[in-house]
């Protein structure tokens, strides 16, 4: 009975009831595209960091808190028996071995400085962490090839063919060189990494380090979510020789990201909060101000306070309701619109290619969307609920 009689009274001012619906459908979409692409961005930032450095990475007990002053000093010997371990468990895809080395890169005229990843280039072109720019991605048998960023080949005036000399420090501590090949020009969209970055294959490594050892295991899962219960598994398995790091423990910048979405996201919701709060308030205000006398009459006639309150409290949750729903479906609809189209949004800083706009759909972000626009429609009403079966019946009987 409240809801039919609710109803009729939301629709007897059309016009101010449709401004009304307007502000809450308006602000349930904007949290529903936000959410969505709030969502989506940190499920592909999520994705495309642990297609770099893996769900895990393994490394000997004490690497993290040894001050080395040797390369390798904390390496892992016997990778092969550590490796054919984690694979026998089915949640795990596969696992790739790494080393990270710096130096000098000469082309004969000039020097720079180099960060380098020794990889294995079968696994490192399944993670695909790269772009080829020009030349061929690693091959399998050749020690001596490079990849360089993009930014690096610019400085060296090097191309695919060319050869470059590497030199750095031996796990012993004296000067190595190496000549290379530079089979690839890479990049991988942020800049200051691309200026110094190169890849090569672990062989090449071990033989300009002087050693057989490796630096660190990366371990990729077939599900993200089993992150924490094969983590688990590995410190009951190696207990004291080994010591795990998880993506979110390296993936700084992701977290940073995630906290500064997470607070766009809030302040967001407390701007659609405040302004639903302010119109549904401001419409039912003036249906209990219009219906004055017709509040009279119902307290006149026997009509109990708490049921005129019950009534305008009814009208403002309706309201939510209904303007949470229609939110939804505008939502939604603007979203497939959205993600059909081709929207490219200029790089983010630090990178150097732009991407595709898209929106996520999630049950979650729906829901949240449409409990804020009930809540906040819902408690709008309170106050002037209250103030309508407050009134003194005659003066409500004697307003014109």
């Amino acid at each position: 009975m409240l809801t039919k009689i609710a109803l009729r009274n939301i629709f007897r001012n059309r016009r101010r009831s449709a401004i009304t619906l307007a502000v809450i459908v308006f602000g349930a979409v904007g949290l529903i595209l936000f959410g969505g692409y709030k969502a989506i961005t940190f499920v592909g930032l999520r994705e495309s960091t642990i297609r770099r450095i893996g769900h895990l990475q393994l490394f000997r007990a004490g690497y993290s808190k040894a001050e080395s002053q040797k390369p390798l000093e904390y390496g892992l010997d016997d990778a092969a028996s550590i490796r054919k371990a984690l694979e026998r468990d089915p949640r795990v895809r596969t696992t790739a071995a790494q080393i990270t080395l710096m130096g000098l890169i000469s082309n004969g005229d000039k020097s720079e400085t180099y960060l380098a990843t020794a990889v294995e280039p079968e696994k490192d072109r399944a993670m695909k962490g790269h772009k080829l720019v020009s030349g061929t991605e690693l091959p399998d048998a050749e020690s001596d090839a490079v990849l360089i960023g993009k930014g690096l080949a610019t400085s060296m005036k090097a191309k695919p063919g060319d050869y470059l000399t590497l030199m750095t420090t031996t796990v012993t501590g004296s000067l190595n060189a190496m000549d290379v090949r530079v089979a690839g020009v890479i990049t991988t969209g942020v800049r200051e990494y691309d200026d110094r970055a190169i890849k090569m294959p672990i062989a090449g490594a071990q033989q300009l380090l002087q050693t057989t050892r490796i630096e660190k295991l990366l371990v990729f899962l077939h599900r993200t979510e089993d992150t924490a219960a094969v983590d688990a598994s590995i410190g009951k398995q190696f207990a004291g020789t080994l010591e795990t790091k998880s993506w979110k423990q390296l993936a700084s910048f992701y977290q940073q990201v995630v906290m500064l979405y997470n607070g766009i996201f809030g302040f967001l919701g407390l701007i659609v909060f405040g302004t639903v709060v302010f119109s549904v308030a401001n419409t039912i205000v003036m249906s209990v101000f219009e219906r004055t006398r017709e509040i009279g009459t119902m307290l006149a006639v026997g009509t109990s306070r708490s049921l005129v309150w019950r009534m305008f409290f009814a009208e403002g949750m309706l309201i939510g309701v209904i303007g949470g729903l229609m939110g939804i479906l505008a939502g939604v609809v603007l979203a497939q619109l959205i993600n059909s189209g081709n929207v490219m949004l200029p790089p983010p800083p630090g990178y150097t290619t732009g991407y595709r706009l898209q929106i996520l759909m999630q049950t979650p972000v729906l829901v949240t969307s449409f409990v804020i626009s009930v809540i906040t429609a819902t408690l709008s009403a309170i106050l002037p609920a209250w103030k309508a079966s407050r009134m003194k019946i005659v003066d409500a009987l004697g307003h014109i």
